[in-house]
């Protein structure tokens, strides 16, 4: 009786135990999210200023060696020369690393020329008459991996400038 005690108690944990690994190995766990972040998360639109100030993306969770393409998303009522309404303008890229993570920085030529939709001279320099820096506010910042196809959004909040006294 003992020995069938024994093949009752393995085959009930067969039972139990078959069923569960089955389903681990169909349904693998999901992948980790992909993340993106920045930094400062407020920036003042004071120019010449904002040249000196680093806005700097980051994030995990990527493919490894993917670029990811980071896009503001501009709001109904924001127009930008070369922009059809309803597009994202690019503002910053970065490559993940072998972990995933990525880091990218903003140049100076994506901040004159779209957060404050600077104008050339012929002999491209800027034009500092045809200033037009976009509304402050809260803006959505949507990073995309070229690969993973992924997209994370985080937030960039762009203040007005502090009146000098």
């Amino acid at each position: 009786m003992n020995a069938f005690r024994k093949i009752i108690i393995v085959l009930s944990l067969l039972t139990f135990l078959l069923p569960l690994m089955a389903c681990s190995a169909l349904f693998p766990p999901p992948k980790p999210k992909a993340t993106v972040a920045v930094t400062p998360a407020r920036v003042e639109l004071a120019f010449p200023g904002i040249l000196k100030v680093p806005i700097v993306f980051t994030g995990t969770g990527w493919k490894p060696k993917e670029m990811v393409v980071v896009d503001m998303v501009l709001p109904p009522g924001v127009q930008m020369q070369g922009v059809k309404p309803g597009e994202d303008v690019g503002i910053a890229y970065g490559e993940a690393d072998e972990a995933g993570s990525f880091k990218g920085e903003v140049p100076a030529t994506a901040k004159l020329n779209t957060l404050f939709r600077v104008g050339w001279t012929p002999i491209l320099s800027i034009d500092p008459k045809t200033l037009n820096p976009i509304p402050p506010g809260i803006y959505t910042i949507k990073a995309s991996g070229t690969d993973s196809e992924m997209v994370v959004t985080t937030t960039l909040e762009f203040v007005k400038p502090v009146p000098k006294q």
